[in-house]
């Protein structure tokens, strides 16, 4: 299984970054292009952070 793995940081403390994962059920190139959606909508609903870069990965690495 794949994940979404994004780095974020806090727009009120731009040094403070943590890692956030958002499990993907799917082929990795349909990760690729199905992601930025995903990460889209999570940055919509957590306008606090900003996603400073993402990638596919596996689960769990």
């Amino acid at each position: 299984m794949l994940a979404l793995v994004m780095t974020v940081c806090l727009q009120a403390e731009p040094n403070r970054c943590r890692e956030e994962r958002i499990d993907f059920n799917g082929p990795p190139m349909a990760c690729l292009v199905q992601g930025s959606p995903i990460i889209a909508e999570w940055g919509s609903d957590h306008p606090e952070w900003t996603i400073k870069s993402w990638k596919c990965g596996r689960l769990g690495s």
